[in-house]
């Protein structure tokens, strides 16, 4: 079957690349509005895209009344942001975040979250994720139906001690990370069932 994507809805759009291009890395993403109410909301359209200077991009679809999300504006406004990277044991607070609230509502209260201080940046950094990342806003990019891009660089990177292996060359125990992804509708998945195939020289 072909779906030409001048003759498709936007939502079939979506469905069609939340169910095909899987599974796909949530970034659990801390920003703080003018206000100074922290935010926290799940996102997967999400992943990294270079390395010097290392950028993590991400993508962000428009509210159902076609109004921006709080996490956008909040990084246009502020040009500073967090990802933490979820692991299974955070699962159930990132999605209660995942909800419909109000500006005016925190959800690391509603989710009952610890926070931390960042480095370089005023939004805070989960606790109890395994990395997170501080970034400061590279590109942003609106889209017509919308959404946006979002490009942001990383200026600190905070690694649990546990999930290194090895210094140098770095090496991360993806089993200690135990990240979760996204696929469809309520599912995810776990990276439990790996495999290896060596690069050509």
């Amino acid at each position: 079957m072909r779906f030409a994507s001048s003759e498709i809805t936007s939502s079939t759009a979506y469905r069609l690349l939340t169910s095909t291009v899987v599974p796909r890395p949530i970034a659990f993403v801390t920003t703080l509005g003018k206000d100074g109410i922290v935010n926290a909301a799940p996102f997967s359209f999400f992943n990294a895209v270079g390395s010097s200077p290392p950028v993590l991009v991400l993508g962000f679809e428009p509210k159902v009344d076609n109004s921006v999300k709080d996490t956008p504006r909040n990084i246009i406004e502020t040009k500073e942001f967090v990802i933490n990277i979820v692991n299974e044991a955070l699962a159930v607070q990132m999605n209660i975040c995942a909800g419909n609230f109000t500006q005016d509502q925190s959800e690391i209260e509603i989710a009952n979250i610890n926070v931390t201080e960042s480095t370089e940046v005023k939004p805070p950094r989960i606790q109890a994720s395994p990395v997170s990342m501080e970034c400061k806003l590279f590109q942003h990019t609106a889209l017509e139906g919308g959404g946006c891009v979002i490009i942001g660089e990383v200026v600190q990177f905070h690694v649990q001690d546990d999930i290194i292996l090895q210094r140098d060359p770095l090496r991360i125990d993806v089993n200690k990370l135990n990240p979760i992804a996204r696929l469809a509708g309520p599912d995810y998945a776990r990276i439990t069932d790996q495999f290896q195939i060596q690069r050509p020289k």
